[in-house]
């Protein structure tokens, strides 16, 4: 994809320009989080909700170790940062994969999921709180929703309940079908519905539908 409209925004939203002294204050700033306890820019005692279990001493280094690597780097040297949410297997996780992929070949910016910092199906409690670092990254956060089935599920009720802090960067992709059954039927989750609703009705014009991979393109395209 060509620089085009995406280079196009304001300095806080990915002024490449400023790229090179982010990369040292990042560098800089690695050093400073080991020191201070801190994840990512979160402090270890502010990541966890009423709803989520504190960590072990074992497990909230395992935490700092997943996401204080090569790849953490990259995203804060980066200007614009892109954490992108949704199915991880099967046709609609190629798709995500896909989204991930075209916003990663902008200019100055990098897109990344969850899943890339080595948590897996044994790490559970562990999510929540790399969720909450890596959303706290990110210049946008980038859903693509086809259905309610899967751990995205999870992802969707997290963004729900921290809707306040989210609502200014969110964009939701969200599948549509022509058939309804099909669209009832990949919908059918009544809490994961109401979720969603609340979270389209706070992120107003950023939820853009697609029905085809031209759409999804181009719904990526709107993306800033």
């Amino acid at each position: 994809m060509g620089d085009g409209d995406a280079d196009d925004v304001d300095d806080d939203r990915g002024d490449a320009n400023g790229g090179g002294r982010a990369a040292d204050e990042a560098a800089s700033q690695d050093t400073a989080d080991t020191e201070a306890g801190l994840i990512g820019d979160v402090a270890a005692n502010n990541l966890h909700d009423d709803a989520t279990l504190s960590l072990t001493p074992e497990q909230h280094q395992r935490l700092k170790d997943g996401l204080h690597g090569a790849r953490f780097d990259d995203i804060r040297r980066a200007s614009r940062r892109y954490l992108v949410v949704g199915s991880g297997s099967g046709e609609s996780g190629r798709r995500r994969q896909r989204v991930c992929a075209q916003l990663d070949d902008r200019r100055d910016a990098v897109a990344f999921r969850l899943e890339e910092f080595g948590f897996d199906a044994d790490d559970l409690d562990q999510w929540a709180p790399a969720f909450e670092v890596l959303s706290a990254q990110a210049t946008w956060i980038v859903g693509v929703i086809e259905d309610f089935n899967g751990g995205h599920v999870w992802e969707l009720g997290y963004l729900y309940r921290q809707q306040t802090g989210v609502r200014d960067v969110l964009w939701l992709l969200k599948r549509v079908y022509d058939d309804p059954e099909t669209q009832r039927a990949q919908y059918e989750n009544g809490m994961a519905a109401s979720h969603l609703a609340a979270l389209e009705a706070v992120v107003g014009d950023r939820v853009v539908e697609w029905a085809t991979l031209d759409e999804l393109e181009s719904a990526v395209e709107q993306i800033p």
